[in-house]
């Protein structure tokens, strides 16, 4: 098998060999047979505006291309703006919802000491359960629908229904953002809105002080008016005299007093000059 080999790859190299000397022999005679030939060779353009038109659509098209980059990269910067935009309000959004969250696990740990506090009271006095008032409730029912009104106007409707104490924090965060807005906005315009809404709470301030006179005055009236209809009503009973006056008291005349008069008139009589 050895022996062979050597003689395998030594027919392969020169059958390589054949065939491009085969190759090269053909070239040359083609070569030579065009040299020979009188035949003029076809040309691809017959006229150069051919040449100018395929130049021409090519950088139209190179053209389109860079203007369709540029559309694409354009589409790309706006996307990353966006993106970013979105990512930045994401992560304010996380961060205020994470202070709520330590914000209600703080109040909760809170209630719960509190909680934990009063079952001590009531299992050392053995009270039971304490349980509000219903002027407390009616209290409490009242501050909520306030609050809740309050909420509406700044934030908006309370669709996840949440508690009075959420809204009263999300209204916090409502105005610490209006506050930072003002500090940003420019003086004058702060101070001319100022006085426009003190202008107007005076006026108001005003018109319901009209409407309650109106109110209070319509009231008198309308008591008047009853009393007037009225029937009068019949006395029962004894009827009422004024007191009489007490008897007079007669005064006695002091005696002392009249005998030293008659000393000094006997005196003034021998004794006078």
């Amino acid at each position: 098998i050895q022996e062979r080999t050597p003689v395998v790859e030594s027919e392969a190299s020169g059958a390589a060999d054949g065939r491009q000397q085969e190759d090269s022999e053909d070239k040359a005679i083609d070569i030579e047979d065009f040299e020979d030939s009188d035949e003029e060779p076809d040309l691809y353009f017959t006229d150069p505006q051919e040449l100018l038109d395929i130049f021409s659509e090519l950088e139209e098209q190179n053209l389109s291309l860079i203007q369709n980059s540029q559309e694409t990269e354009e589409a790309l910067e706006e996307m990353k703006s966006t993106i970013k935009e979105t990512k930045l309000k994401m992560e304010k959004e996380t961060k205020m919802l994470t202070e709520q969250i330590e914000k209600l696990q703080s109040q909760i740990h809170k209630e719960e000491a509190k909680s934990a506090d009063l079952k001590m009271k009531a299992k050392m006095f053995n009270y039971g359960e304490f349980r509000a008032d219903d002027d407390q409730e009616q209290h409490l029912a009242e501050l909520n629908k306030k609050v809740e009104d309050v909420y509406r106007h700044c934030i908006g409707d309370n669709e996840a229904n949440i508690s009075t104490l959420q809204m009263l924090t999300n209204i916090e965060n409502r105005l610490e953002e209006l506050f930072e807005i003002i500090e940003t906005m420019p003086p004058e315009k702060v101070e001319a809105a100022e006085k426009a809404k003190d202008k107007e709470r005076r006026l108001k301030l005003r018109e319901e002080k009209l409407e309650q006179l109106r109110l209070h005055q319509e009231e008198r009236v309308r008591k008047a008016l009853e009393r007037a209809q009225a029937a009068p009503k019949k006395q029962t009973g004894k009827k009422l005299v004024f007191r009489s006056e007490p008897p007079q008291l007669e005064k006695k005349e002091d005696e002392g007093a009249d005998l030293a008069t008659k000393e000094e008139e006997e005196l003034q009589y021998y004794f006078s000059w």
